[in-house]
């Protein structure tokens, strides 16, 4: 039941999926799957607030609470100047640099930093495979495991997963073991379930909060104490989501990026990497 030309899928499958990961991976946020990366990473985003420590941290900052538009912003940034230039570009660097200018302030265990490495390589995959026209093939899943092992080892993380597997079990074990309501993570997904309209098609928006409880886990939903949102509103929601993988399967490729950098509805007109964040992270001039 697909049309869709594969020949950018031929191409990928032509690459090493280690020396080229940055090249795959790109195609695939960017081309192949750039809704569902972008929402996919939201999710693995939200799981993070299941987890009560990373809960209580995120909530003491008030960044999410209280800017919350631009906590988004921020991390969408950052995430896509690695994404789309690659981590050993300029941009790419300084976005690297920056994350480690924001984290390094808090303490933060080991355990945590590799949950919060998994979230990224996991949900987003999962996402694909479940809503995606295709499921990503071997080489797309190996080039997403390699980026975030490489962007783990530039921010010192310690004892990451070597493959897609040891990532998944790293997730579902620390989730199992960690996962519980705190109040924190309650006013987070308050706070935040709004910013999920921004990521819907036009007829969803006016449902966010429902549709945003939708694509939650049953655990997640009891961790941040979101409802369960009543039969029909899920019912509509995956079969829209199916309507959509149906209709891109029957799509030409795309040939521009699914993100364009540059502007953000916080930064209208244009950003530096070094601003982005917090504002008192500031980088020292003399670093």
């Amino acid at each position: 039941m697909r049309n869709r030309d594969l020949a950018r899928l031929k191409h990928l499958r032509t690459l090493d999926p280690v020396k080229d990961h940055e090249e795959i991976y790109r195609t695939v946020a960017q081309y192949e799957f750039g809704w569902e990366t972008m929402l996919g990473l939201n999710l693995a985003f939200y799981r993070t607030f299941g987890i009560p420590a990373i809960a209580e941290l995120l909530h003491s900052t008030g960044e999410m609470t209280e800017r919350s538009r631009k906590r988004a912003d921020d991390t969408g940034l950052l995430m896509y100047e690695m994404i789309t230039h690659g981590l050993a570009a300029e941009h790419g660097r300084a976005a690297v640099k920056r994350l480690n200018q924001i984290h390094h302030r808090f303490e933060i265990s080991a355990g945590d930093y590799r949950y919060v490495l998994a979230t990224f390589v996991v949900v987003p995959t999962r996402w694909i495979d479940r809503t995606g026209w295709r499921p990503l093939c071997c080489h797309e899943r190996t080039a997403t495991v390699e980026f975030y092992r490489r962007l783990g080892t530039l921010m010192n993380v310690s004892d990451i997963p070597a493959d897609y597997a040891g990532f998944e079990k790293l997730l579902d074990t620390y989730e199992a073991e960690h996962f519980g309501h705190t109040a924190a993570a309650e006013a987070l997904m308050a706070a935040t379930r709004g910013l999920f309209a921004g990521r819907l098609p036009d007829r969803l928006k006016g449902l966010a909060g429902p549709v945003a409880d939708t694509l939650l886990t049953p655990s997640l939903r009891a961790a941040v104490g979101a409802p369960t949102p009543a039969l029909p509103v899920r019912a509509l929601v995956n079969s829209l989501i199916r309507l959509r993988a149906t209709t891109e399967a029957w799509k030409a490729p795309r040939t521009k990026p699914y993100l364009t950098l540059g502007t953000a509805p916080s930064y209208p007109d244009g950003y530096q990497v070094e601003q982005l964040g917090p504002d008192n992270t500031a980088p020292n001039p003399a670093q």
